[in-house]
């Protein structure tokens, strides 16, 4: 039968504890040994390492009981006035037991056959106190270290959760966003385009597919998201017409990097809306992406002629908000996201993120998105 995890952990604290206690008794063997040798001092093992470790082991009986106090009466800022006098009381108590159990011992196995408790205690109390409160400091450094990293992870686990919640509540509002556009572009097109209504509408269903299988992750490849935008841009070219053109400048490196789900969509509606519907004429959208050192760059350029850029990100739309959100959620400061009016040329969203890819055996199998 397979010990639990809890009773597994205890028996390697014993274990851990046992050694700790045999290695003190071992290396105070090995210095009386170095001090009688250097004294020019017979050595009589068989009655110094009985001694030696009789001594230690008695002490090691009380370990458990220090572990209790500790968990019982740490010596902290709340509990100092409580715990310092209950542990000064325990080990001083702990000093008598172990006298009582030594002495009898040590007679019982013919050492210091003229020693009384009285006289052993009266000589090694300070001395056996301060051994004890060495190893309840020691409990305390382990243990206080111990609940610290547990603490610690408690709070990763807190952050990485809060963030998943933060991104998902982000990632809600820009789907409703975009969906709502395009039901908008829909009902527009149902008045002077039958047909093409049917088919944008028919687009958005393998699109709406196409996210909720990613649904639930924060990055995916960066060629199953270009396939997200790649249906977002066929729905919007119905929408366009011939006058919209979709240019392409893709590192083939790039392919495998992971980027966060549904980042490219935002980027590309405001490069259409804010640029290509408020221009007469032919329109240019053009996407880019490459490896630049230890990080992701990617260009959303379009060449409409549109408003001057907000100068403040809270008022770029609540597409490009939600976007820089996600990307502070999820790299920190390792991100940027710049709008910018290039002159004579139109407008450019650039973001970069922290360069890490799919690994190579997951890229090879991972089937392509249709």
């Amino acid at each position: 039968m397979r010990l639990s995890d809890e009773r597994r952990a205890t028996v390697q604290q014993v274990l851990l504890v046992f050694a700790a206690w045999t290695f003190l008794a071992a290396f105070s063997s090995a210095q009386g040994a170095v001090y009688m040798t250097s004294r020019g001092l017979p050595i009589n093992w068989s009655e110094r390492l009985p001694g030696v470790f009789a001594d230690w082991y008695t002490c090691a009986l009380f370990t458990p009981l220090f572990f209790w106090i500790f968990r019982r009466y740490p010596i902290d800022r709340r509990n100092w006035r409580t715990a310092v006098p209950l542990t000064l009381l325990l080990t001083s108590l702990c000093v008598v037991l172990k006298y009582a159990l030594l002495v009898p011992l040590e007679h019982l196995i013919g050492l210091n056959e003229r020693s009384t408790f009285t006289s052993e205690l009266a000589r090694n109390f300070a001395t056996e106190s301060m051994a004890f409160w060495a190893v309840i400091g020691i409990i305390h450094a382990f243990e206080f270290n111990r609940r610290y990293r547990e603490r610690e992870l408690a709070a990763a686990d807190l952050r990485t959760r809060l963030s998943e919640a933060q991104l998902e509540a982000l990632r809600s509002q820009i789907h409703p966003h975009f969906l709502f556009n395009t039901l908008h572009s829909i009902s527009t097109l149902m008045h002077r385009d039958v047909e093409a209504a049917d088919s944008m509408l028919a687009r958005l269903s393998d699109l709406l597919r196409l996210t909720l299988k990613h649904r639930g992750e924060n990055e995916i490849a960066f060629r199953e998201e270009l396939s997200l935008a790649e249906h977002y841009l066929s729905i919007m070219s119905i929408r366009f017409g011939d006058r919209l053109a979709i240019k392409r400048s893709i590192e083939p490196e790039v392919m495998n990097a992971l980027v966060p789900q549904f980042v490219l969509q935002p980027l590309l509606e405001n490069a259409l809306n804010h640029g290509v519907a408020v221009t007469a004429g032919p329109a240019t959208v053009e996407i880019a992406a490459s490896r630049q050192g230890s990080s992701l760059a990617i260009a959303i350029t379009d060449n409409g002629q549109s408003v001057a850029v907000p100068s403040r990100p809270e008022r770029q739309g609540i597409g490009l908000s939600n976007t820089r959100l996600r990307l502070e959620q999820l790299y920190g400061k390792d991100q940027s996201l710049i709008l910018e009016k290039i002159p004579g040329r139109g407008t450019r969203i650039s973001i970069e993120l922290p360069w890490h890819a799919v690994p190579e055996h997951t890229a090879a199998v991972a089937p392509s998105v249709a």
